[in-house]
């Protein structure tokens, strides 16, 4: 995959204006612009960069933050509480799955209707999402860091699909001044990624 900074960088305003969202083979950066729940900008800024191989969806994280937290290392562990990246997609029967990747690279990754009730995959699902995380700069000043993912839909009864309803997120519970932020716009009052109703939908191409 191209590096992030080569790709064609756009802002929220070009989804809102487009119809809708498309993803092709050549990676295409969005900034995140919905600082959620009191997040304030001058702490993180995050990219991502999409592009799709057949039925596997490639996502790029890009991220630059204050405080850098890594602590979890373990998959199927609290990554929330890490300086954490999130891909919440929709699949089969009306399911959806939640992908949350700590910095450290440790992953939790679930599936269900809702909030509660969520069954985590087994590790040979887990094995077949391929992550890695790249360090740039960590220092007592700022942290910038990309996380690469690469996500098999077929393992989500997606294989053959035209589109996919997803969203993307950065948050961090555990840091020193949390923060939460989505690629989409998210309406609710208090921190909540899961919640299907605000996925948008994306055309593979």
């Amino acid at each position: 995959m191209q590096e992030p900074s080569e790709v064609p960088v756009f802002f929220f305003d070009f989804l809102l204006e487009s119809k809708g969202m498309t993803i092709t083979s050549q990676p295409v950066e969005y900034v995140f612009e919905n600082y959620l729940w009191g997040s304030d900008r001058n702490d993180v800024s995050v990219s991502a960069a999409l592009s799709h191989r057949g039925p596997v969806l490639d996502v790029v994280f890009s991220i630059q933050e204050k405080e850098l937290r890594r602590m979890v290392w373990e998959d199927g562990g609290p990554v929330w509480m890490d300086s954490c990246v999130e891909i919440f997609i929709m699949g089969r029967e009306g399911e959806y799955s939640n992908f949350e990747i700590s910095a450290s690279g440790a992953m939790l990754a679930c599936h269900g209707t809702s909030r509660s009730g969520r069954v985590p995959y087994s590790d040979e699902v887990i094995n077949c999402v391929k992550r890695r995380v790249e360090i740039l700069e960590n220092n007592n000043k700022q942290s910038r860091y990309r996380v690469s993912v690469s996500l098999d839909l077929s393992i989500l009864g997606l294989a053959d699909a035209g589109s996919v309803r997803f969203n993307l997120y950065k948050c961090g519970d555990g840091l020193k001044r949390p923060h939460y932020l989505s690629l989409f716009p998210i309406d609710l009052e208090r921190p909540d990624f899961h919640c299907p109703s605000f996925f948008q939908e994306a055309v593979l191409v």
